[in-house]
């Protein structure tokens, strides 16, 4: 079943779309060749920069969260 709902996310819906497959690819010939090009060591420090993160409200949400006609909803 996991794979079923990952078969129709539309991320993965969309690589079979060629302009989207390009992008992504970048080059590459295949998925497996651009996946190799990640530097885990990045993504890791980003993932843990994000789990730090997670409580600031950015800037531009908390000016939206300002506006009287949004307050309602926080």
């Amino acid at each position: 079943m996991w794979v079923a709902i990952l078969a129709d996310t539309p991320l993965v819906r969309n690589l079979e779309n060629a302009e989207y497959q390009k992008i992504i690819l970048n080059g590459c010939s295949s998925l497996a060749e651009r996946f190799s090009q990640i530097d885990d060591r990045i993504v890791r420090d980003q993932l843990k920069q994000a789990e730090e993160n997670c409580e600031r409200i950015p800037p531009e949400v908390k000016k939206i969260i300002s506006q009287t006609k949004y307050r309602h909803f926080f």
